[in-house]
């Protein structure tokens, strides 16, 4: 019995690790500064990326660099989240405001998260243009 609830313990710890493990990865990842070009060419202000910018940005993606879906690390992740913490947030928006605070925190991060890893992709896109050129 005391070796089973070590067992659970251990696979929750684990669990919870590797949800904060991922969770660090991608809020690292959107906290990285959007480059000149793209606030130009998409005409986005980094700055003022909200929540509701999520569904736009996965569109604009889909448009300058239609691959990024299947190349992009956590992207197919990150997505999910944001539908679910939408979820939830409209089922708990009036019961609970402090967690639509919180939720909404959560979408800006995502939002955050599309914006860079397409000014990532079109900046890779770039370089590999200038290569092939130089060759």
């Amino acid at each position: 019995m005391v070796s089973l609830f070590i067992l659970v313990f251990a696979l929750g710890a684990l669990v919870r690790f590797g949800i904060s493990q991922w969770r660090a990865i991608w809020i690292s990842t959107a906290n990285q500064p959007l480059s000149e070009s793209l606030q130009l060419t998409a005409g986005i202000d980094g700055a003022s990326i909200g929540a509701g910018d999520f569904r736009s940005l996965l569109d604009l993606c889909n448009e300058l660099s239609p691959e990024l879906r299947k190349t992009s690390p956590w992207l197919k992740e990150v997505s999910l989240y944001y539908r679910a913490v939408a979820a939830l947030d409209r089922a708990f928006r009036v019961q609970l405001p402090s967690f639509s605070k919180w939720a909404n925190g959560e979408m800006q991060i995502c939002s955050r998260y599309v914006a860079v890893a397409l000014d990532q992709s079109i900046a890779m896109n770039l370089d590999r243009q200038f290569a092939a050129r130089a060759n």
